[in-house]
């Protein structure tokens, strides 16, 4: 067994609430493969490259019974896995929520600016 399956064979049952980014180059198969070895949620992030349209498809076809999220972008992952240990954390949902809700004033501010330069031509 190797030294990474021997460490996600450890992590279930230790009670801290983990969650896996999966991000590698060249080959998506990272996700699906921790996936496939963990009870934990895995959220896969093919990074970028020039043929990202050929190259999402071994994250996105997987073998029955292996599931993770696939996520375009770094940040989106983490946003994923924000929201997932907010589930549990309310610290954590709490600082998730007001990020949400200052998005909702800045973009409903920008709007109006946008709909008064329109308005005054």
């Amino acid at each position: 067994m190797s030294r990474s399956n021997a460490l996600l064979f450890c992590l279930p049952g230790d009670g801290i609430k983990t969650v896996f980014i999966a991000v590698a180059g060249r080959s998506n198969g990272l996700g699906p493969v921790v996936s496939a070895n963990t009870p934990y949620p895995v959220y896969n992030c093919p990074p970028p490259s020039q043929e990202s349209c050929n190259d999402i498809w071994s994250s996105l076809n997987m073998p029955t019974g292996v599931s993770c999220a696939t996520i375009r972008n770094a940040d989106g992952a983490a946003m994923a896995a924000a929201k997932d240990f907010g589930m549990t954390d309310h610290r954590i949902w709490s600082k998730l929520r007001a990020n949400q809700l200052n998005t909702r004033i800045k973009l409903k501010k920008a709007d109006k600016e946008v709909c008064s330069q329109y308005s005054e031509n």
